[in-house]
C-alpha cells in the first residue's frame, strides 16, 4: 500500500521560504559569509553527515517542510508493503558531485554503510536489509514495523546521501576546504537540481555569541546563527541588522537528568526538581520573551500533547520531605548528613544556557536544592561520563527535524538508546516505545505517546523540559529577507542576497 508522506504532522498551516528572496536574480559573485558556534569537525558522511544537508553540500531522501510535513527529496516515491517492508524509488537524473549517478546500486551501498556504522540508524533499524528492486528502486526490509520511516528518512542524523566510492555528496555546494576555523563551499555548476545562485559560502566557527553578532553589525559577516539573548537585546532599533525568525518553534531546551546516582536516582527528587522550576519566569523575564513557556513535552497543537508541566513549590517540598530530605536553617535540605546538592551543566556554544542555569539555581534554592552551575565546552561529551554532573542542559527537541516524536523518544529514553545520556533503564517505557514502532494508525500512535508521557513525565520525570525556542538569525543588509529554517536546512540552490532592494 502507498502512504501519503505529505500528511501534516503538526496542526499548523505556515508556509515560508527556506532562504532569501528573488530566486530569478543573477548568480551572486560575493560569497555568503556565515558565523555559527558549531564547528564541522569532519566530512565523514557516517559520523558527521548531519552537517551536509544543513549547509547545502548534501541532501536527504526525504525533506521536512516549513509547514510541518515531510515530503520526498531525492526520492520520487516511498511505498509501504505490509508492516515491515518499503520500496524507495529515486528521482531520475540525480548525480553525486563525483559525476556518478545516484541509482539503486549506489543507494543500497550508502544505506548499507549507514546500517553498519551509524549508531542512530542502527538503533532505529537494527537488522534491516536493503536489496535492489529495479534501476532506481530498493526494497528496505526491517525486522519489525517501522511506522515512522518517512520521518526517519528526513532526519539529518540518519541517511545522509553520499557516494561510497568517492565520499562526495549530491548537494548544490561542494566543499572546497575545512579546518578548525571555517568551512568553505563553492556552488556546483553541474548541480543536478539546476542553477545555484551563490558562487560560494564561507562558514566560520565562532563560539562567542557576542562576537558573532558584532561580525554582522560591522559588516564582516552576513548571517549570525544562534544569537544569544543578551545580543538580541542590544539590537532593538539597530538599522544595520535584522533579526529573522523561523516559522516553527522546533527548538527545546531540556535538562538530561543523571538517574544513575543520588540524589536524582529517586523519582521523587526528580519530580520535585521539575515542580520547583518556574518556566514562565525563565521564558518571559530571564529571557525577555525571546523564549516560550512549554506546557508539555510536545507542542499543544499536536493531538498527543499532554499539558503536564507546572510549577508548584509547595508540592515540590512535600515530595522532598517524603524522600527524607529535611530543610536546615540555611534553607538547604540534607539527608543522612549529605546536602541536596546537584551540578547543572551549561555549555558555551549556546550562551543562553548559562543565564538560564543561574536562574534555575535560584529557583531550586527555594525548594532546598544546593545547585552549582558549571560551564562545559561540549554538552554531550560532558554527559558521556556517569559522574561530574546531575543536570545537563541541551537543545534537544522532543520532535526530530523530520517532525517525528518516536525517534527522539527512543534515542533519549529507551534503555541503551544512543542519546540516553542519563542512564534511563525502564522496561515499561521501553515496551511502549517498541509498540510505537508498529503504530501505523494515528489514533493508536497518539494513545501510546500519551502513555509514554505519563511514564516519563508524570511518574518518573526522567528529563527536565525547560523552555521552547524559535530559531533566529541576525542578518546584515544584503540578507535582511533571509528566513531561518525551522528544520536546520540553512542553505539551498535558491539562497542568495535580496538584490537592490536590500542595499546590495
Amino acid at each position: 500500500m502507498s502512504i501519503d508522506v505529505k500528511r501534516p504532522l503538526l496542526a499548523v498551516a505556515l508556509v515560508a521560504a527556506l532562504a532569501a528572496c528573488g530566486a530569478q536574480e543573477p548568480v551572486a559573485q560575493a560569497p555568503l559569509r556565515v558565523v555559527t558556534p558549531y564547528s564541522v569537525k569532519s566530512l565523514d558522511p557516517i559520523k558527521q553527515g548531519f552537517w551536509a544537508s544543513g549547509w547545502g553540500y548534501g541532501e536527504l531522501l526525504m525533506r521536512s517542510t516549513e509547514s510541518g510535513t515531510v515530503e520526498p527529496w531525492l526520492l520520487a516515491a516511498l511505498t509501504r508493503q505490509g508492516e515491515s517492508a518499503w520500496t524507495l524509488t529515486l528521482r531520475q537524473g540525480v548525480r553525486f558531485q563525483s559525476g556518478r549517478a545516484l541509482d539503486a546500486a549506489a543507494l543500497k551501498e550508502l544505506m548499507d554503510a549507514h546500517l553498519a556504522g551509524n549508531p542512530a540508524v542502527r538503533a532505529a533499524l537494527e537488522g534491516a536489509k536493503v536489496t535492489v528492486a529495479g534501476p532506481l528502486a530498493v526494497r528496505l526490509e526491517t525486522e519489525g514495523p517501522v511506522a515512522n520511516l518517512p520521518s526517519l528518512l528526513a532526519d539529518e542524523s540518519m541517511f545522509s546521501v553520499f557516494d561510497v566510492a568517492s565520499g562526495t555528496f549530491t548537494g548544490p555546494f561542494e566543499v572546497k576546504s575545512l579546518d578548525s576555523r571555517k568551512l568553505v563551499l563553492a556552488g556546483d555548476p553541474d548541480y543536478w537540481g539546476g542553477k545555484v545562485r551563490l558562487d560560494g559560502v564561507e562558514v566560520r566557527f565562532v563560539p562567542d555569541g557576542q562576537a558573532r553578532t558584532l561580525a554582522v553589525r560591522s559588516g564582516e559577516a552576513d548571517l549570525a546563527f544562534y544569537p544569544p539573548t543578551d545580543a538580541l537585546r542590544t539590537l532593538k532599533g539597530d538599522a544595520r541588522v535584522s533579526v529573522r525568525e523561523a516559522a516553527l518553534a522546533t527548538g527545546q531546551l531540556r535538562g538530561f537528568l543523571n538517574v544513575r546516582k543520588a540524589p536524582l536516582d529517586d523519582s521523587r527528587v526528580r519530580r520535585a526538581l521539575s515542580l520547583a522550576v518556574d518556566r514562565k519566569e525563565l521564558a518571559e523575564t530571564v529571557m525577555d520573551g525571546f523564549y516560550r513557556t512549554p506546557s508539555g513535552v510536545y507542542p499543544e497543537a499536536l493531538p498527543y500533547s499532554v499539558k503536564n508541566l507546572r510549577t508548584d513549590l509547595a508540592a515540590a517540598e512535600r515530595l522532598l520531605e517524603q524522600a527524607g530530605w529535611r530543610k536546615g536553617a540555611d534553607g538547604t535540605r540534607t539527608k543522612d548528613g549529605r546536602p541536596l546538592a546537584i551540578t547543572i551543566n551549561a555549555y558555551s556554544p549556546q550562551p543562553d544556557t548559562k543565564p538560564l542555569a543561574v536562574a534555575m539555581q535560584a529557583q531550586l534554592a527555594k525548594a532546598g536544592f544546593r545547585a552549582e552551575v558549571a560551564e562545559v565546552p561540549e554538552n554531550y561529551a560532558a554527559m558521556r561520563s556517569a559522574d561530574g554532573w546531575d543536570v545537563g542542559l541541551s537543545f534537544d527537541g522532543s520532535l526530530s527535524y523530520g517532525f517525528d516524536p518516536v525517534a527522539p523518544l527512543a534515542q533519549m529514553m529507551r534503555t541503551k538508546g544512543p542519546r540516553n545520556l542519563g542512564g534511563i533503564a525502564d522496561s515499561g517505557l521501553d515496551a511502549v516505545i517498541d509498540e510505537l514502532a508498529g503504530a501505523f494508525e494515528p489514533a493508536e500512535r497518539d494513545r501510546l505517546l500519551r502513555e509514554a508521557q505519563r511514564i516519563a513525565v508524570d511518574e518518573q520525570a526522567y528529563h527536565l523540559i525547560v523552555v521552547d525556542r524559535v530559531p533566529r538569525v541576525v542578518a546584515g543588509p544584503r540578507y535582511r529577507d533571509y528566513r531561518p529554517s525551522s528544520v536546520l536546512l540553512h542553505l539551498d540552490a535558491t539562497t542568495g542576497p535580496c538584490g537592490a532592494s536590500c542595499g546590495s
